[in-house]
């Protein structure tokens, strides 16, 4: 029993570890395409997008993903969010990191004028 112990503890901790880091690369995906969804549309800048994404981070990745990091890229027709941060560890072991790193990238809103709508009879 003094062998086994500890080797089941460790597969419930690395069980339960996984589900957190898990959890943490979900926040970053969804705050990367708020960011995206945030810098899509016409006049949107990438501070927009960017601050959107770190506005998402900050409120639903608190406590699972520690010390997030956004940076958002865009030209005239694409926008490009990136997120990137650190798992919460269950154990407090130095060098132990789980990283996580999510990218988010869309076509930016644009106004079109369909041919169709040239008002022939």
């Amino acid at each position: 029993m003094a062998v086994v112990f500890p080797v089941v503890l460790v597969l419930i901790l690395s069980v339960v570890q996984g589900g957190l880091w898990w959890h943490a690369h979900a926040v970053a995906a969804q705050a990367a395409q708020a960011g995206v969804d945030a810098g899509r549309p016409v006049g949107a800048t990438t501070s927009t997008a960017a601050d959107a994404a770190r506005s998402f981070a900050d409120r639903a990745g608190h406590g699972v993903l520690t010390a997030p990091h956004v940076h958002a890229t865009g030209t005239v027709t694409t926008v490009e969010v990136a997120v990137s941060g650190t798992a919460i560890r269950l154990l407090p072991i130095p060098g132990l990191d789980f990283p996580v790193s999510v990218t988010a990238r869309a076509s930016k809103e644009r106004f079109t004028v369909s041919p169709a709508a040239g008002g022939g009879s």
